[in-house]
């Protein structure tokens, strides 16, 4: 395993521990600042990762149909807005884009 995927495994490991980075680095013995200097650069490269593209969308409304727009982020966290609500986003979004 490359020192990238244990640092990234520890940093996860963290995250869901719910302990401050100082208990959980003295709980497994490591050092706070290499902790802290790792956690730094994989934010910093996960900053750098190219978006994920556009994907074309379908809109095919039925008449009496009530507009709904869903989204799923990586975290698997769904966003869904329906009726007026989806329309003022899209509208949004779109003159965002333009």
């Amino acid at each position: 395993m490359t020192k990238r995927a244990v640092w990234t495994k520890h940093i996860g490991e963290w995250e869901r521990s719910g302990q401050t980075q100082r208990a959980f680095c003295a709980k497994r013995g490591l050092a706070l600042s290499t902790f802290q200097w790792w956690r730094g650069k994989l934010r910093c490269a996960e900053r750098r990762e190219p978006a994920a593209p556009f994907l074309p969308l379908a809109l095919n409304a039925s008449p009496g149909a009530v507009p709904v727009i869903e989204v799923e982020l990586r975290s698997k966290t769904r966003l869904r807005l329906e009726g007026e609500a989806a329309l003022r986003a899209l509208d949004t979004v779109v003159a965002r884009i333009r």
